[in-house]
């Protein structure tokens, strides 16, 4: 009887044992990494997203989801859609970093230069263009970029500003 006991119970570990699975075997049984959805920055920003043409005609282009997103991050965010509107958001506050699409630059460049505080500036651009860019722009990001790589380019900008 004693002996039948054993057996089932090394039966049952056995079989409940094959199932196990270590830390890291789950992340991988999942289809990848996890993503940390939960960041909230320790230098939150003044933000500025300029939604101009070339925004809206990007394909992946959503800004009040990214408008949002930002937000929940902790940093203060105001999208303008005009250089019209651009001109009253700068002249109505200080910002640390302006988020705009590459298309759009050359409507708010001067506009940036003309300010006594100079915000950031992170332009986004298409992959194809992005060795160009880097060296004109070196916070450029790329289109498919995530939040996550905006979120620690934004960081590394405050952090750097001493802010």
């Amino acid at each position: 009887m004693k002996k039948t006991a054993t057996t089932v119970l090394m039966l049952a570990v056995t079989l409940a044992a094959s199932n196990a699975m270590a830390c890291g075997e789950v992340v991988n049984s999942m289809g990848g990494a996890l993503h940390y959805h939960a960041f909230v920055t320790r230098h939150p920003a003044q933000i500025l997203l300029y939604d101009g043409t070339a925004a809206r005609e990007a394909p992946k282009s959503d800004m009040r989801q990214f408008d949002e997103e930002l937000a929940k991050a902790g940093h203060h965010v105001k999208m303008v859609d005009s250089p019209d509107a651009l001109a009253k958001a700068l002249a109505s506050k200080k910002y640390d970093v302006v988020i705009s699409y590459a298309g759009d630059l050359s409507a708010i460049k001067s506009q940036l230069a003309s300010i006594s505080h100079e915000p950031a500036l992170i332009p986004v651009f298409q992959r194809s263009d992005m060795d160009a860019a880097r060296k004109q722009y070196p916070l450029a990001m790329n289109d498919d970029a995530n939040l996550n790589q905006f979120l620690k380019t934004i960081e590394q900008t405050m952090k750097s500003r001493g802010t």
